[in-house]
């Protein structure tokens, strides 16, 4: 009897603990230099994490889910009208698979981007939410941000003279 309590309470234990998925540190560290990539303006590194057919969700209000194609618009227009782009993470998150809830070693983040206006040389600071996954070799297949992209925007327009 005491055998078959501890086995019970062994595979309690086990089937408790969080085990992480086998390439959630290096998924990890990709989004990292993703995010580093993309402060940095650097379009081509940028999109260089991608694989050839994503679906990626815009932040604007109403913002379609965008190939690569169109995603490397959306990140250009960023660079386009914003300077000095940082994000600044608080925290990184195991991410997991929508139809099994289980660790896939998709990364979620909540961090601050912070930058400033191109075009009136006001500065920004938003809390946002990006989701990241991998395929098998790595490569981001399905992404999306999720702040208030309309409003940042409109924040840091140029006033009216």
């Amino acid at each position: 009897m005491k055998k078959l309590l501890l086995f019970i309470s062994l595979g309690f234990f086990l089937s408790c603990s969080n085990v992480q998925h086998p390439d959630f540190e290096r998924n990890l560290e990709t989004t990292k230099q993703w995010f580093e990539s993309f402060g940095n303006e650097d379009l081509d590194f940028t999109m260089s994490f991608f694989a050839e057919e994503i679906e990626y969700q815009s932040a604007f209000y109403e913002g379609p889910i965008m190939n690569k194609e169109e995603t490397t618009e959306y990140f250009k227009g960023w660079h386009d009208a914003m300077e000095n782009i940082s994000y600044e993470a608080e925290n990184y998150l195991p991410g997991v698979d929508p139809d099994t809830g289980l660790l896939n070693g998709s990364v979620r983040t909540y961090g601050n981007w912070s930058g400033t206006s191109t075009a009136s040389g006001k500065n920004f600071k938003g809390l946002w939410y990006h989701y990241l996954t991998f395929d098998e070799n790595g490569k981001i297949i399905n992404g999306g941000d999720f702040g208030d992209a309309t409003g940042l925007v409109m924040s840091v327009m140029p006033d009216e003279e």
